[in-house]
């Protein structure tokens, strides 16, 4: 089993470093087997707030302007149906790497791109499955404003 030791120090107060709480679980629970950095892989993914979502009459995408944080909105083109202006999202920005594909031969790095011949797609807001966050590919995450502001990395 997997257990994200920032999810629950999120819920638990830990008084002691990791090291010492591997060793702890281990002469008290269950032997750890290993212990995994998995923030590599979320590297220039941060979270952001759709601003604008319009859909492109004609197809299933919608013309985004997401908000990192910064002082310029950012135009993003993606086709997940729940994508809504108003929402905070997850959005992988162009030179990152998807995490779902990190471990493979090629991993898929994200770009800027001209989707349709004429609107400039910057990265892409990414679904759990693409986050390597389970196997959901019927939208993209939806983060809790209370966790979250845009432009905190992921």
């Amino acid at each position: 089993m997997r257990i994200s030791l920032n999810w629950l120090k999120k819920y638990v107060n830990i008084p002691v470093s990791d090291e010492e709480l591997v060793r702890l679980i281990g002469a008290r629970l269950v032997e750890v087997e290993s212990v995994i950095d998995e923030t590599h892989k979320y590297d220039k993914i941060y979270v952001v707030r759709v601003e604008t979502a319009d859909k492109i009459e004609g197809t299933h995408l919608t013309l985004c302007q997401i908000n990192n944080g910064g002082e310029d909105l950012i135009q993003v083109v993606w086709g997940a149906p729940n994508v809504r202006a108003g929402m905070l999202a997850a959005w992988i920005a162009p030179g990152a790497i998807v995490p779902a594909s990190v471990h493979e031969d090629a991993p898929f790095v994200i770009g800027k791109r001209k989707m349709l011949g004429k609107y400039d797609s910057n990265g892409m807001l990414a679904g759990a499955d693409e986050l390597d966050f389970g196997g959901d590919h019927s939208g993209i995450v939806e983060i809790d404003p209370e966790i979250a502001q845009p432009g905190v990395p992921l």
